[in-house]
């Protein structure tokens, strides 16, 4: 994957935070398998060193420096490819582990302790010398300052690639005479270049060579860590950015709403006043029929406005009444084709009528553009469990990715078909109705939403 597709990723799924449940398991599990590769991988690669350490002897014998710089190259690929999975699965299980606990520092810098126990391990495994270099060191703290530096990356494989670029440039470091006084090249392999060098008088080149390729190495690593952190960064605050629009035009359109809710009151009070003059004035018991009727629609519609301009004002309700509320405020055709409601309890809850079948029928309309083929149906039941009633809606339609299902309840995050602001304002609801709101969902099965509320007697 190179930088472009990393950015595509980023613009598919919006935000850029990559602390998720199942962005923390997959670090996990793909850390575990890197430190499985780390430990196998010296079988494999041991065998390749044996063969270059024959060319460093050629160029011993034949005096070529071409032939050493060539066969070092090789020795310190080999070299990093080998001990490189090991640092770079601890370091993803590390931040997986980290991002699970409270105490996420401390638990990041206790999984780094486990690169030298398993140097330790494949040195008594495979009886070789499997050191913990000073550039290992090195290594280890550039991994520190990258964990606070790319908490924000999405994208996995631009962590390994920025991890493997500094491990590549620091294992030079290895191999230059000049540094063997500093504490570097303490491997066989590394000692071995250094002895090599000195015997053709290479030193000048190798010292040449070695500080000029881990600079290049180094300075990409780094280039690559500034771009790609600069540019999460602002993505992360375009999507800060959005959300504060977002909420700002939620905020003026419920306060629009309200004043307009409001302003019905003035003529509602009129409807009502002159209906009560009506009942007085006319004697005829049809016509005293219609007044009440017309007074009793007038307090309903009252009481609904109460209900808009009050949002955390609850009141008794029967479930039915919730029920009743829904069939009437969907379309006949969608109630009798796609959508089916079966309430099995008439309990008491709690609530603002308004606002809680509002957040009802947005799952149903979710439900339904999720639901867009001959066979699609939605399915809404009321029943009680451990004492709560639950409302449940349930379709058979796409699913939702389980990428997604972290972020739906994000303000502004959208599938491009809604504003974004759906599933926030349902979770905004339930919560205020002191209730739990639970989604559960499989690509290409469905997707079910309960809404647990406590029942009116407890």
């Amino acid at each position: 994957m190179n930088l472009s597709d990393t950015f595509k990723d980023v613009a598919r799924y919006g935000s850029v935070d990559s602390r998720s449940p199942s962005s923390d398991n997959r670090k996990i599990v793909l850390g575990l398998v890197f430190i499985v590769v780390g430990l196998l991988f010296p079988r494999i690669i041991q065998p390749q060193i044996g063969f270059l350490l024959r060319d460093l002897q050629r160029s011993i014998i034949s005096s070529d420096t071409g032939l050493l710089l060539l066969a070092t190259n090789k020795l310190v690929f080999f070299n990093t490819l080998r001990h490189s999975p090991v640092i770079i699965g601890t370091f993803l299980f590390g931040e997986g582990l980290s991002s699970k606990f409270t105490l996420n520092r401390l638990v990041f810098l206790l999984t780094l302790t486990l690169i030298p126990l398993i140097f330790k391990a494949i040195s008594l495994i495979y009886d070789i010398q499997f050191l913990f270099t000073r550039s290992s060191y090195i290594t280890v703290f550039v991994i520190l300052v990258l964990y606070f530096l790319t908490f924000r990356i999405r994208t996995i494989a631009i962590k390994i690639i920025i991890i493997f670029l500094f491990l590549f440039g620091f294992d030079w470091l290895e191999i230059v005479p000049l540094l063997g006084r500093f504490g570097f090249g303490g491997g066989d392999v590394a000692s071995t270049v250094r002895v090599v060098s000195g015997f053709i008088n290479a030193d000048y080149i190798m010292n040449y060579v070695g500080l000029t390729i881990s600079l290049m190495l180094i300075t990409n690593a780094l280039i690559l860590t500034r771009v790609v952190v600069d540019y999460y960064n602002k993505m992360y605050l375009v999507d800060k950015l959005r959300k504060i629009e977002f909420e700002a035009l939620r905020s003026r359109s419920f306060q629009e709403i309200k004043h307009l809710v409001h302003d019905l009151k003035t003529p509602l009070v009129t409807i009502q006043g002159l209906n009560e003059v009506i009942g007085l004035k006319v004697d005829d018991p049809q016509i005293k029929s219609y007044t009440k009727k017309i007074s009793n629609s007038v307090e309903k519609v009252s009481l609904m406005i109460t209900e808009i301009l009050h949002e955390r004002t609850l009141r008794p309700l029967d479930v039915k009444d919730i029920i009743d509320f829904l069939k009437i405020h969907l379309s006949l055709e969608e109630l009798h084709s796609r959508v089916r409601i079966d309430s099995q309890t008439d309990a008491m809850i709690y609530a603002n009528k308004h606002l809680l079948s509002r957040a009802l029928i947005n799952i149903i309309d979710n439900g339904l553009q999720a639901t867009d083929t001959p066979h699609g149906h939605v399915r809404v039941q009321a029943y009680e469990e451990n004492g709560e009633v639950v409302f449940q809606i349930s379709d058979n339609g796409r699913g939702i990715p389980r990428d997604s299902l972290d972020r739906i309840w994000e303000l502004g995050y959208t599938n491009g078909k809604s504003t974004g602001l759906g599933l926030n304002f349902v979770r905004k609801v339930v919560n205020d109705h002191h209730g739990d709101i639970h989604i559960s969902s499989q690509v290409g099965v469905g997707t079910t939403v309960k809404i647990s509320l406590p029942r009116g007697d407890n």
